[in-house]
């Protein structure tokens, strides 16, 4: 299933949830459908309501080449917010990117979850954008105001049973084979893949639940899919975009007005 939280155009403010198929939004009250809706009625909302917690697993953060038990740094989970989201980034802000992610949603929480039990706790992917503010990468690391400015997520969450046949391997866990293009202002600027991420979702879970009790609606963060090019700049008026195979198509439009 590809699950999905929107709300009406024509009534803004009251939060639903539902899935996406053939092209439609199904809307469901927790049992049964109550109401279909037509793509263009709809506005996209964050696909969790408000994540518990956030965890960064980002690729050049590891320790070692060969990543058993992966490095994690927190996010601001106020900063989430859903597709084709305007997002107001400080003038002052001139060195800014962004980074693409395969993020994970817990559906059950644990403490200390075993690698090889790791998936059943997984709701479903989805994709997610980190605005990354350079600047403040170079003078406080990874932690912080770099990566405080805006982390798009969604649009849908895709559940594992519509992935099986994007797996490359189940040592570790489930490990897609998922293409990744990350666009700005419709230009393609880099393209990855699941596949080359150093570590499982599994292995990430198992990592984080070591030292704390995950909790349902958690976030997980695995990437960047793709490497953006260094001299990229973000300005007021550009939209990113990041689709990855099967998952969507995930866009935030940037803006410096007040």
């Amino acid at each position: 299933m590809k699950l999905f939280r929107f709300e009406l155009k024509a009534e803004p403010g009251a939060a639903r949830s539902g899935m996406v198929f053939n092209g439609r939004i199904y809307e469901t009250n927790g049992a049964e459908a109550v109401g279909v809706h037509e793509p263009g009625d709809v506005r996209p909302l964050a696909p969790v309501p408000q994540a518990g917690a956030l965890r960064f697993f980002r690729n050049q953060n590891q320790p070692f080449e060969e990543v058993s038990d992966p490095a994690f740094f927190y996010g601001n989970p106020g900063a989430v917010v859903g597709a084709s989201t305007v997002v107001n980034v400080p003038s002052n802000i001139v060195d800014l990117t962004f980074e693409p992610y395969l993020a994970a949603v817990m559906v059950a929480g644990g403490y200390d979850i075993p690698v090889e039990e790791a998936d059943d706790h997984i709701l479903g992917l989805t994709i997610m954008i980190a605005l990354v503010n350079r600047s403040a990468m170079r003078t406080e690391g990874i932690f912080g105001r770099s990566h405080d400015l805006g982390i798009g997520l969604g649009p849908v969450v895709t559940t594992p049973d519509e992935l099986d046949d994007f797996l490359a391997s189940q040592e570790n866990g489930r490990h897609y084979r998922l293409s990744a293009t990350a666009r700005v202002n419709a230009v393609d600027r880099a393209r990855g893949n699941a596949e080359e991420l150093p570590f499982t979702i599994a292995q990430a879970v198992s990592a984080a639940s070591r030292s704390c009790t995950l909790r349902e609606g958690d976030v997980l963060a695995l990437g960047p899919l793709c490497d953006v090019p260094d001299d990229l700049r973000l300005e007021g008026g550009d939209e990113v975009t990041v689709a990855v195979e099967n998952l969507g198509a995930l866009s935030l439009k940037l803006s410096h007005e007040a």
